[in-house]
């Protein structure tokens, strides 16, 4: 047996880590020290400096981060030194000192924990993760003035241990290679946070949210993390230890053949070939997305550059990031969808009232209707990458015709601007719309006519058509994407976009699940856009697979009465016939 806690979190990154414990250093706790009145001015240069050594520490590190390719960690770097410079953070904590007489390490801790709590408190898990880079902020100006290290899981420099901390920083989730540590798990954090994000990108194991995890380890501790399932496993007897290491010779040869399978085109065994894209948000992802099988770019979300800064990005830095993945594509096509913010899933450089309910709310392309100064510099950007390569825009959360023929109206106005103005750009770009809300997707007949192309949304869809909020644990139960009524609206959706005359693909998570390939294909979709780590299961059922049996499995689906029957069936024609692309729930 094991001779401590198998402790639960959120699974962040996928993946098995098996070491030894390496604890982050914890958060600083400072307290309020007051000074003399006669000192403010010399605490407030204090402040000035360290405000100047922690920019210099962060360029130095985004310069490594662009010479190594690194382009979205870079982002996050350069996001940090623009909130380092902001008035909120270090004009509050200079105001602090001449108004309280505060020292400034002391200044700076209140008005971290001040604007930190402003986060926490927010509904939406993705914007109140971004109060972890405040907190790395906070802590790096901190160090700087108490003339302490980087908080770096420090220790020796031995690889292949295990991360253990509070909380991990985006900061410190790009030194993690270096520092050798091959797995991490922390008490606080989300599955949306930069630094999830950043460990998914290096494909290091990630488990957050453990309670009680730094009270149950102790340094040099043998620990497991399961990214896959979200444990802990501290203390691991040896046959617990054989057993993942195991697992993780089984996932790397699983990768190994499932890539070799995955050679060539993506066609079924009777001749159907069928488009798989990938998911993106940076161009640093593209390498990586070629390589797995990706023929394209189905869905780049282009929310990156506005995140964590204080004033927009310009038309020339949008234009410049559009290129750049053009660039890297080398003549294959990308869809940029526009941004999909809003609500209390908000930039720093926007505000607008969240409403009683943002899900419902102003978001996606209603911001864009409420922001048009915002929604025409992007659309600007986009055109004139335009005439650099193959690229379509899409809309997201689209609910019926009228909005769609709004937006092309600003497409229009955007395009003529362009011409008078001189400046290059493609005269035919298509215009997609994302399949996101219940009207949209049973009217996908009439917003095929005005547009060139139309893509399934899962996530957020599954979302409004079971009035379940996906976030919400309580009703995760509701959230079945085999569904009887689900499955009938993505029919009702694939048909009108037939009867239109348009593609139609599916961009959600279901596109990524190869346990749903028979499903969608069966169905009648032809495209496929996923997180480019799933590609390779996903075309290696669609090579072993011939039409007419999954029309045959979805017929016998539609006629069930309930998820749980559709799912029995599913999941069991698809977990016999393709033992190695469809993983059970069985973590050993």
């Amino acid at each position: 047996m094991n001779l401590g806690p198998t402790l639960g979190g959120m699974p962040a990154s996928d993946g098995v880590a098996v070491g030894q414990a390496r604890l982050l250093r914890p958060t600083l706790v400072v307290g309020d020290r007051r000074i003399p009145p006669d000192l403010v001015p010399e605490e407030v240069d204090r402040l000035g400096k360290a405000v100047a050594v922690a920019d210099e520490q962060l360029a130095v590190l985004s310069e490594r981060l662009r010479s190594e390719g690194l382009r979205e960690g870079r982002l996050i770097v350069d996001a940090h030194r623009l909130m380092l410079g902001d008035d909120e953070i270090v004009g509050a904590a200079r105001r602090s000192i001449e108004q309280d007489a505060l020292a400034a390490e002391s200044a700076v801790r209140r008005v971290i924990d001040r604007i930190a709590a402003v986060f926490e408190r927010m509904e939406d898990p993705y914007l109140r993760e971004r109060g972890t880079d405040i907190e790395a902020i906070g802590d790096r100006l901190l160090r700087t003035l108490l003339g302490l290290p980087e908080a770096l899981p420090g220790g020796a420099n031995a690889s292949g241990d295990i991360g253990i901390g509070t909380l991990l920083s985006p900061i410190d989730a790009l030194h993690l290679p270096r520092a050798g540590i091959v797995g991490f798990a922390s008490e606080s954090g989300g599955t949306t946070s930069h630094a999830a994000i950043i460990l998914r990108s290096l494909e290091i194991p990630f488990v957050v949210g453990v309670h009680g995890l730094c009270a149950s380890i102790h340094a040099g501790d043998a620990v497991i993390v399961d990214g896959s399932q979200g444990n802990v496993i501290v203390r691991p007897a040896a046959r617990t230890i054989a057993t993942y290491e195991g697992r993780q010779s089984r996932d790397r040869s699983r990768r190994l053949a499932l890539r070799s399978r995955g050679k060539g085109p993506a066609v079924t065994a009777d001749g159907v070939p069928i488009e798989l894209a990938a998911n993106i948000e940076s161009q640093s992802e593209v390498p990586a997305a070629l390589e797995l099988g990706a023929e394209s770019v189905g869905l780049f979300r282009t929310e990156l550059l506005y995140l964590d800064r204080p004033e927009l990005p310009s038309e020339d830095e949008q234009f410049q990031d559009a290129v750049a993945v053009l660039s890297a594509l080398g003549g294959r096509q990308v869809t940029f969808r526009t941004l999909d913010i809003g609500g209390e899933k908000l930039p720093l450089s926007i505000t607008i009232p969240a409403g009683s309910n943002p899900s419902l709310g102003i978001r996606a392309i209603r911001f864009a209707f409420q922001r048009p100064d915002v929604f025409r510099t992007q659309l600007r950007a986009l055109y004139r990458a335009s005439a650099m390569g193959p690229l379509r825009i899409m809309f997201p959360l689209v609910s019926g015709i009228t909005e769609l023929d709004r937006a092309l109206r600003t497409c229009g106005e955007v395009v003529d601007e362009l011409r008078r103005e001189g400046i290059p750009y493609a005269p035919d770009v298509p215009i997609g719309v994302m399949v996101e809300t219940p009207s949209a997707a049973l009217t996908t007949d009439h917003l095929g006519l005005s547009s060139s192309f139309l893509s399934i949304g899962t996530n957020d869809l599954l979302q409004y058509v079971f009035a379940a909020d996906r976030e919400n644990e309580d009703v995760a139960y509701l959230y079945h994407p085999l569904h009887p009524a689900f499955l009938r609206l993505l029919k009702s959706a694939v048909e009108g976009a037939k009867v239109a005359g348009k593609p139609i693909a599916v961009c959600g998570s279901m596109a990524a699940e190869p346990a749903f390939t028979w499903v969608l294909l069966g169905l009648g979709v032809r495209s496929l856009s996923m997180s480019p780590p799933a590609i390779p299961a996903v075309k290696s059922v669609i090579v072993a697979s011939r039409l007419p049996e999954m029309e045959a499995l979805v017929a016998k689906a539609l006629a069930m009465r309930s998820e749980i029957e559709i799912e029995e069936l599913v999941l069991g024609v698809m977990r016999a016939r393709f033992p190695l692309e469809v993983l059970s729930a069985d973590p050993t």
